[in-house]
Parts: C-alpha cells; structure tokens; sequence
C-alpha cells in the first residue's frame, strides 16, 4: 500500500511512541498519516519563552523531545510559525475565558470587569513584561496579531462599563479613551521593561495598571 504522510487528524488510532510523541493515525481511506505531537512542543517552548525569552532554537526543541530537527520542521515550517501558533492559542483561550467569565452568575459587574481587565493566558500570566516587547522586536508579524486582538477585543469590558454606569457603580466617562489608556499604559510598559528586564511578570503589571484605571473610574 502506498503511504502518504500529512498532518490531517484522522479518527483511529493505530500506533503511538511516547518517546518521541509521534502519533500514527489510519484514514478512512486507508492512507497512513502522520501526526507530530505538537502540544508537547507548544509546552516545552511556553517553558524556554519564560526562563530564556525567545532566544531558543529549533534545534533545543527538537533535542528536548527526543526528535530530529528534520522531524520538528515536519510539524512547524519555521520558528516563527510555532510562536504564532502560541499566540494564537493564546488568542482562543483568552475569547473562551471572556464567555465564562460574562455568563458566570456567581460575578457581580465589577468582578466581572476586573477579572476582564486582568484577564491573560494561564500559561502566560508569570512571563516577565519584557517578552511581549521581545515578542514586538523580533517577530514583528506576529505581533501584530496580538495587538490587533488587544485593540479590537473590548466588546466585554464595554458591556460591563455600560452596567456598571447603569448601576450607578461607576461614574460616566468616554470607554474608549479608558481603552486607550490601558492599551497605552501597557505598551509604555513594554518600552520600559525594554531597558530595565527583570522587573514586573504580566500579572503585575496588569493588576498594577487595573488597579490605577479602575479605582479612577469607580463612584465615590
């Protein structure tokens, strides 16, 4: 039989090696496909991010999950294309924390807003500030997928504005230069961490910023 090799996920599994975290799967076709085992090297870069910023290599990665280099640019056709991903996950996972957090009945409206306001990738939230100007510096492209999402993605924090103004727990005051304000004081924070590394993890930062926004803005 002829074997053909893609990265399509098909729905039975034949054949696993968990030392090199390669999964075999057969089509309903009968093609043998081949699937590299991408969240273990999604992980493993999520850690190298963290301890050394994004100066690791394919080549680590590759050594660290027990694969060739040959074999890694199987699943990602370049480095750049496995930080995307990660951006891009990071992306998915804070739009599904957002629906949770508004449709959760436990939260009042500025639990609601701050949890918004503060709200980042699990696996990202103890970063040190300084990757997302790294991040800005060297993959520029990707970048600029994530800025466009912090720019765009406030439809939340403007409903929980608008309650919270209606409940009469915030004063009134223009949304979008509130939004201008956190976008920008999160980017002044990039420049500064760009000549000071080592100082505050995203976490900080956000609760930080959110703290100095929210209790500017809350009625008295």
């Amino acid at each position: 039989m002829n074997r053909t090799f893609d990265k399509r996920i098909c729905p039975e599994v034949k054949y696993r090696n968990k030392n090199i975290f390669l999964i075999f799967f057969i089509c309903e076709k009968g093609a043998y496909c081949l699937v590299m085992m991408k969240h273990r090297m999604l992980d493993l870069a999520k850690q190298q991010i963290s301890k050394r910023g994004f100066r690791f290599t394919m080549a680590e990665m590759a050594k660290q999950c027990g694969i060739s280099t040959k074999t890694i640019y199987e699943c990602y056709a370049s480095k750049e294309e496995l930080i995307r991903e990660l951006v891009e996950q990071a992306i998915d996972e804070v739009k599904e924390r957002e629906q949770a957090i508004l449709n959760d009945p436990k939260l009042g409206t500025m639990e609601k807003l701050q949890d918004l306001l503060v709200l980042l990738p699990q696996d990202f939230q103890f970063f040190d500030i300084t990757r997302l100007y790294e991040l800005q510096r060297y993959y520029p492209e990707v970048w600029n997928t994530l800025n466009s999402f912090m720019e765009e993605q406030w439809d939340g924090v403007v409903q929980m504005i608008g309650e919270g103004q209606a409940e009469g727990l915030l004063e009134k005051f223009n949304t979008a230069l509130f939004i201008q304000m956190y976008i920008g004081g999160l980017h002044r924070l990039m420049e500064q961490a760009s000549t000071n590394p080592g100082g505050l993890t995203l976490r900080e930062a956000l609760d930080e910023l959110v703290d100095i926004l929210l209790n500017g803005i809350k009625r008295r």
